[in-house]
């Protein structure tokens, strides 16, 4: 049995300009990422689920057809759909805003759907910001945007983690650099999404 961590489905979406994603149509884009995930993810193995899973609620029942033994960490698109519904899919569910803390190969892990939730203490795994960026100096993005449209193995942490520790140079972590300094809080709206918004009972 192995483990899968995915983030931002968005089944259901059409905005397809924004999304960046290679579909015409809701149909399409759930097909293309059926047929990814399932040809990854057997039915027994785990798969963690970092937030919003459907976009427009119509969309819940296609969950059944994407293998595997499934949690939803929710997000921000989920909150339209209660836990009675989603129940009927995830055989977890854990509030919006919280995460599951875990260890994998001596790595101590926090996985949550919003970055701003990360801890300092553990690496973090999230999703929510698409392909804005796939690893920070304490997170990497689990998100389908930066994984080829697919899930992404837990045996995959390994390989980010030592990269960020041993191998990125201050190129890749450029956003800390002199010439961004003067922009912080200048570009961006303040806050975080799960902020501006209130979370529904």
């Amino acid at each position: 049995m192995a483990t899968f961590l995915t983030a931002d489905w968005h089944l259901g979406e059409t905005r397809f300009d924004i999304m960046q994603r290679p579909c015409v149509d809701s149909a399409e884009h759930t097909q293309m990422l059926l047929q990814n995930h399932n040809a990854m993810v057997k039915s027994e193995d785990e798969v963690i689920f970092v937030g919003d899973a459907c976009f427009a609620p119509e969309s819940v029942p296609d969950i059944e057809k994407f293998n595997g033994r499934k949690t939803l960490i929710r997000g921000n698109h989920d909150r339209k759909i209660p836990d009675d519904v989603f129940s009927k899919y995830f055989e977890r569910i854990i509030p919006e805003g919280e995460g599951i803390e875990m260890e994998y190969d001596g790595i101590p892990l926090w996985i949550t759907h919003y970055p701003s939730r990360a801890r300092k203490d553990r690496f973090n795994l999230v999703g929510h910001v698409h392909a804005v960026w796939k690893v920070q100096l304490n997170c990497l993005n689990v998100g389908v945007d930066v994984h080829s449209l697919r899930p992404m193995a837990l045996e995959k942490v390994r390989f980010f983690y030592n990269a960020i520790q041993k191998f990125y140079d201050e190129d890749v972590w450029a956003a800390y650099n002199e010439q961004n300094s003067i922009f912080r809080g200048l570009r961006g709206r303040a806050g975080s999404y799960l902020d501006a918004l209130p979370v529904p009972k």
